[in-house]
């Protein structure tokens, strides 16, 4: 299979699995899934989704391609990218001109929008050579995305990112 053909698989997958990783929380509420599952609705807690998502993802991609290429430091290179596309698209619409997160259409097209883009990174990252340091390098990138989004959802700033408008708190219900 050719690389852009993975590529929109990937953007596929990605999706189905960010679906799967919204509602982990609401139907097995408990510390486990808190650690990859949004635990309330700000928009912080739904970069979870983005990295569980992308890192289950490069896990599929590394079997897939083994040794060939540069998956881990892709995908992580392309969820950086995703969250951050989500948050400079998304908290502005939502918290200055919307004011509210009940349009679930804008909400797919602006999270579609950033993982297409995500993955367009992800197709130029893969075209490089192997490079075993850039695979570390994804590795500790990964795990710093998890390791920051547990800290905040137990510890959130109390800032307007990290506020879940519905439910009117800051981190775990």
């Amino acid at each position: 299979m050719t690389l852009k053909k993975w590529k929109i698989i990937s953007c596929i997958g990605i999706f189905l699995l960010s679906v799967l990783f919204h509602f982990i929380y609401d139907w097995f509420p408990n510390f486990f899934t808190s650690l990859f599952s949004p635990v309330n609705e700000s928009i912080w807690e739904h970069n979870k989704i983005i990295v569980g998502s992308f890192l289950i993802w490069a896990i599929i991609e590394k079997i897939y391609y083994k040794k060939r290429a540069n998956v881990i430091f892709a995908e992580s290179i392309s969820s950086l990218v995703c969250m951050l596309l989500v948050m400079l698209i998304f908290t502005p619409i939502y918290l200055y001109i919307l004011k509210t997160n009940d349009n679930m259409i804008l909400t797919f097209a602006i999270y579609i929008i950033a993982i297409i883009i995500s993955q367009i990174v992800s197709y130029n990252l893969l075209k490089q050579n192997h490079n075993s340091k850039l695979e570390e390098l994804g590795t500790i990138l990964f795990a710093t995305f998890i390791l920051i989004n547990i800290i905040f959802t137990y510890y959130p700033p109390h800032v307007a990112l990290f506020y879940d408008f519905t439910n009117k708190i800051y981190g775990i219900k």
